[in-house]
């Protein structure tokens, strides 16, 4: 059993990541030991409420690029067309494939009875998303067909999953792979408005409960590598959650409550675990996407039940995950964390830890309101997520690490076999969960660019070009975002109101912009910490501009080394590559590849410490003469001049840096600062 496998079948993590953090909660030093008084809830206060409220998925929709980049996903890139690619994502599992005694959906890598749900599952949530987001009717039409081939297949006990009756509520993974359909099916429902689906996934939910929730014994979860970790199955938790926000029915708590205090008995050690939590001197050290996914249950369960242990436990996993941040966003996850410190060229993340990373600094910006959560998110999807794909949406790299001399089968340091590091539509030699998850990024950082106040009014988290369709206080509100952010710095919006309504906006200030400026004809425009509130009474053709003000400013790595950075975005010296095709698929277009530095063209460089307190002599430029604002990352739209000292002959030499998703293939992205 290789690496992978033994980590995507035993180890996972549970945890949460954050306090209210409007009010800037200290680490509060803990022993791992719960009192009674920890886990009693306490009474509902300002502190333990949720600063904001999703808008149903589809009221934000992308525009612009965005927009641009999810259509091509799914109409040139393997997003729209994975299970044509690889059986694992066509292998009917929830349906006519289902797993039984006698036989078993297992044609994977690994030979595992599960895996094939999750791939099904993950991608079709990712192009639910991407076909009604960005209204590609073909795509609609497919996902349309698809779900009512799902719910076809409901019995009527209610149950939706991946075993036939003679096993299911017996084996590992089946918790997990309900998730990985229903989150897709949650989504659909608030994409259609169809009350039909949600009511199918409370049946299935409802059954799911009844069979496991009186247990006195332990569930049956993959986890039998002792401290390795805990089960993914513990994520069923994002469709308690949800319905729990749709219904406030408390059962949807009660259960997910049940099952998480379960895992961490069972599993102390792991890395998420409430006992892992509850010490600040633990560490991170097991499967990345498994440990950035579970902060997402005691950070919920925080909010849901006031318990102050929990919220001890999430202050703690937020300042943990921060120690294990890359400069471009993402977290170790390569495949373990090992309490690694991120080494832009030595540690590496796992795609699936970036997208699971991105979501729970979501969930977390929903709940607490930090608005510097706001400025990790984008710089995780600019940067670390768009530097781990091809533009046109036809393979992404399992493994990836900021600084990328070499991407050819092997260890960054060039040492050691690493067939995960290679581009793919598909990694079926590994595993085929990285690229489902790659579909699902772009729509939910859509899913949070807006949320609803939880006092009054809309919020603008995440910048970009895109639609809102809302309702506020009962008036039809319509706003539309123009900007071509983040490779400009202006944002307009315009605001439609149905009829004269006053509320405030509140616009997130990016801790990198110090001199924004807002303007509104007739407005009050206010900061408050790091949102700026704009007040008036809107009505038609309403106009607000936001302008940033960044600067090209340097970030320090753990190795000594330094990055540019200008506003969201990171910037990298490109590397000339040789494409190297390993395996073509049937369907053109699409194949494995190795990237090779093309011989004699890489130097070492180092930045001039001379300058350093000039931007080390970088300014920003505009980009190449073919570069397409509604393909940015085909051909850069900006770029970062300057010079650096070439070694070894020390002569100073004219440079042109991209942002870090113009070079996803090989790059580097930090230098040393030398006199």
């Amino acid at each position: 059993m290789n690496r992978r496998n033994a980590i995507k079948l035993l180890t996972a993590s549970s945890g949460s990541i954050l306090a209210h953090a409007r009010f800037a909660p200290a680490l509060v030093p803990s022993t791992a030991k719960t009192s009674k008084a920890d886990a009693d809830e306490s009474p509902a206060s300002p502190e333990n409420q949720m600063a904001f409220q999703w808008l149903p998925l589809g009221q934000v929709k992308p525009a612009g690029w965005i927009r641009e980049q999810m259509l091509r996903d799914l109409n040139q890139g393997f997003a729209g067309h994975l299970g044509e690619l690889c059986h694992e994502a066509s292998s009917d599992i929830f349906t006519t494939h289902r797993n039984n005694a006698g036989s078993s959906n297992q044609a994977n890598i690994d030979n595992n009875p599960w895996w094939n749900g999750e791939t099904e599952g993950n991608w079709r949530n990712g192009q639910i998303m991407m076909a009604y987001l960005s209204e590609d009717r073909e795509s609609m039409l497919k996902v349309d067909q698809y779900v009512d081939h799902i719910l076809s297949s409901q019995g009527q006990d209610g149950y939706l999953g991946v075993f036939a009756p003679d096993i299911r509520f017996s084996r590992p993974g089946e918790l997990w792979t309900q998730a990985c359909l229903m989150r897709g099916l949650l989504a659909y429902s608030d994409l259609t408005g169809k009350k039909e689906i949600l009511a199918s996934v409370r049946r299935a939910i409802d059954l799911t409960i009844a069979a496991y929730g009186p247990r006195d014994t332990q569930i049956p979860f993959d986890s039998t590598i002792s401290g390795q970790g805990l089960s993914h199955d513990l994520m069923i938790s994002d469709v308690t959650e949800r319905l729990f926000e749709l219904t406030a029915d408390p059962r949807y708590r009660d259960f997910t409550v049940d099952l998480y205090e379960k895992l961490s008995r069972y599993t102390p050690g792991a890395d998420t675990s409430l006992h892992s939590l509850l010490d600040p001197e633990a560490s991170f050290l097991n499967h990345g996407a498994n440990t950035y996914e579970a902060i997402r249950v005691p950070l919920w369960l925080q909010f849901a039940t006031g318990r102050r242990d929990l919220k001890r436990a999430s202050t703690n996993a937020l300042a943990r995950m921060s120690r294990y941040t890359e400069l471009s966003g993402s977290g170790i996850s390569g495949e373990d964390i090992k309490n690694l410190k991120p080494d832009p060229s030595t540690t590496e993340y796992e795609y699936c830890g970036t997208k699971e990373m991105q979501f729970t600094l979501q969930s977390a910006l929903q709940k607490s309101g930090d608005a510097s959560l706001g400025d990790k998110i984008e710089k995780l999807w600019f940067n670390a997520a768009q530097g781990s794909r091809l533009p046109d949406g036809t393979a992404v790299s399992y493994l990836t690490s900021d600084n990328r001399l070499h991407c050819d089968g092997m260890s960054p340091d060039g040492l050691q076999p690493e067939i995960r590091n290679k581009f793919s539509p598909t990694h079926t030699d590994v595993a085929v969960c990285c690229n489902p998850n790659a579909t699902q990024v772009a729509s939910l950082y859509v899913r949070g660019m807006w949320m609803r106040h939880s006092q009054r009014g809309l919020v603008a988290l995440l910048y970009g070009p895109c639609r809102v369709s809302t309702v506020v206080e009962g008036v039809p509100v319509q706003i539309v975002e123009r900007t071509n952010y983040p490779f400009d710095h202006e944002v307009e919006f315009e605001i439609q109101a149905e009829r004269e309504l006053n509320f405030p906006l509140y616009l997130r200030n990016p801790a990198w912009s110090e001199a924004t400026r807002v303007q509104c004809h007739g407005a009050a425009i206010r900061r408050q910490g790091s949102y700026w509130i704009v007040q008036k009474s809107w009505q038609k053709n309403e106009q607000v501009r936001l302008t940033f003000a960044p600067v090209v400013r340097s970030v320090r790595a753990v190795n000594g080394e330094v990055a540019l950075q200008y506003g969201p975005l990171l910037f990298a010296q490109p590397i000339e590559a040789r494409r190297v095709p390993l395996k073509g698929y049937s369907l053109p277009g699409f194949e494995d590849a190795y990237y090779k530095p093309v011989e004699g063209n890489l130097h070492p460089l180092s930045l001039l410490s001379s300058l350093e307190s000039q931007s080390y002599g970088f300014a920003l430029r505009s980009g190449t003469s073919n570069a397409n604002p509604l393909r940015p990352f085909d051909a850069p739209v900006v770029t970062l001049a300057g010079s650096m000292k070439r070694q070894p002959d020390g002569l100073t030499v004219p440079i042109t840096l991209v942002p870090l998703g113009n070079a996803p293939t090989l790059r580097r992205v930090t230098f040393p600062s030398l006199a």
